[in-house]
């Protein structure tokens, strides 16, 4: 039986691999209740996965108890420290150069652009001087954001020079992702090309090289300045000619950087006359915002044991059995300040369609503005014999919620 080596996974998804072929080391971080972990491991060790160095001597030591035929990696922070791992050992994994690619968001336009591949103008800038030279030259304006950033954190539409100052304090005094604790790394400034047309991501498992698209989701957002994700639908209707641009992008920009493992999450924008898609973002893990969950509701797939049976079997998914013709995700995006109530769950959770409502705030949270992903106060989660049923099903129950702020009503 493959042995996996599996990196810190969260609670929420370790039941999932009960009963799946394959022997599993937990790699689990100091302190913390571990028990779960070790009613369903073959061996549970501490460590650190977000240093390299640390998680590979412990990855050493179990590779010499039991060799490791497989790594694997679910979060944001382990993606990189997993790939070192792997490459050391001669175990299944993506290359330390391909997770390299997909975390530097500049680094991996100049790579796509080298490969022949549609991109998009970009810049590394150490000033903001440096970031009015790409806006004067990009009539729609430019988006910066953090070379390696996540969740949104820090991204900012500037659209004139007299926005620069401020969108560039915004980004530069980010913090990423990256640094543990959270907020130790101030950020480099990536100034982009503002694309415009519709968000897309591709859902995909990969094995040996050979990748299986699991779905096309098409992603809402709050708009400009700070785009903050606030809701999916999947799977995104689409004619059959542009659903296959959306997909060849992704695949074409898996394939230049050598993705050969495990689960993807390909962000796509498609321009607004339907004929040139370009990469985004390519997130070495399933989607966040519960995107594995939908894909599970109308595919029957479940891309997180899919990804371990992958690593450890270099087996795909084969054909869907689907459950749903659609699921959405919806979130909640409040005034900021302090909770007060909490009204209309009741109602929401009884409405059609709807599958569960996730994350709301308590009363006497603090919530802060909505500029990044971090922010969202709550999720509803809803399916239907459709696409335009399971959003709109998501859509009316995030509507009968209503969270009070400091004697305000927001939604």
């Amino acid at each position: 039986m493959p042995h996996l080596l599996l990196i810190c996974p969260r609670h929420d998804i370790l039941g999932k691999f009960v009963g799946l072929p394959v022997a599993l080391t937990v790699v689990h971080r100091p302190g913390g209740d571990r028990a779960l972990e070790e009613s369903l491991a073959l061996a549970v060790v501490d460590a650190d996965f977000t240093d390299p160095h640390a998680l590979l001597t412990v990855a050493r030591e179990v590779h010499a108890r039991r060799p490791v035929d497989a790594v694997l990696g679910l979060t944001e922070l382990s993606l990189r420290p997993a790939s070192v791992v792997a490459e050391a050992l001669g175990a299944r994994g993506n290359s330390p150069t391909t997770l390299a690619l997909t975390q530097d968001k500049a680094a991996m336009r100049g790579h796509l652009r080298d490969h022949g591949l549609d991109t998009v103008a970009h810049q590394v800038c150490a000033t903001a001087d440096e970031a009015r030279a790409l806006l004067r030259r990009c009539p729609t304006g430019v988006i910066l954001k953090p070379v390696d950033g996540n969740g949104g954190t820090g991204v900012h539409l500037v659209r004139t020079e007299e926005e620069l100052a401020k969108a560039w304090a915004w980004t530069s005094g980010a913090r990423t992702g990256f640094a543990w604790p959270q907020g130790e790394s101030a950020s480099t400034v990536l100034a982009e090309e503002f694309l415009t047309g519709q968000e897309f991501s591709v859902e995909s498992l990969s094995a040996a090289g050979r990748h299986r698209v699991l779905a096309v989701t098409r992603k809402h957002t709050s708009g400009g300045p700070h785009f903050v994700e606030t809701g999916h639908d999947l799977p995104a209707d689409l004619p059959a000619a542009r659903y296959r641009t959306i997909v060849d992008a992704a695949l074409n920009a898996l394939d230049a950087v050598g993705y050969a493992w495990g689960p993807c999450h390909t962000e796509v924008m498609l321009a607004e006359d339907g004929e040139r898609a370009t990469v985004v973002e390519i997130n070495a893990r399933q989607g966040g915002d519960q995107i594995w969950e939908l894909v599970h509701h109308v595919t029957g797939i479940d891309m997180l044991q899919g990804a371990v049976l992958a690593l450890a079997h270099g087996v795909l998914p084969g054909p869907a059995a689907g459950q749903a013709g659609g699921a959405s995700i919806r979130y909640l995006t409040p005034r900021p300040g302090r909770v007060t109530e909490v009204t209309g769950l009741a109602e929401a959770l009884a409405m059609e369609g709807v599958i569960r409502v996730g994350e709301l705030p308590a009363v006497g949270d603090r919530l802060a503005s909505l500029g990044d992903s971090w922010n969202r106060a709550g999720h509803v989660v809803a399916a239907g014999p459709d696409p335009k049923a399971a959003a709109d099903a998501a859509e009316a129950a995030a509507a009968r919620i209503v969270i009070h702020t400091d004697g305000e009503v927001a939604r």
